[in-house]
């Protein structure tokens, strides 16, 4: 899981997780793919959540994301909640 840097304009930070391969990522792509992890409790009761010790990471709200624009760990997933959100994704992707 990685923290952004402090937004300019609001001084927020965003949470996330890589949810690309890690054969991928150690290719040395410029991009990896990542889901956001909302840390409030509006979406915790959507089927495309996947609870965290930090928040909830969505799997309908992925994207890449530079690396250079990733920020720091802070954290991981246990494997069982990357295997979920792993499904989640697919799921969403085959449009099922």
């Amino acid at each position: 899981m990685l923290i952004s840097d402090p937004s300019p304009l609001t001084g927020e930070r965003e949470l996330c997780v890589v949810v690309s391969a890690n054969v991928y990522n150690a290719a040395g792509p410029r991009t990896v793919l990542v889901a956001e992890i909302e840390t409030g409790t509006r979406y915790r009761a959507t089927a495309f959540a996947t609870e965290t010790e930090y928040g909830v990471a969505l799997a309908d709200r992925v994207m890449w994301q530079p690396i250079d624009l990733l920020g720091e760990p802070f954290g991981r997933l246990a494997p069982d909640q990357r295997e979920r959100l792993i499904e989640q994704i697919i799921t969403l992707v085959r449009g099922r």
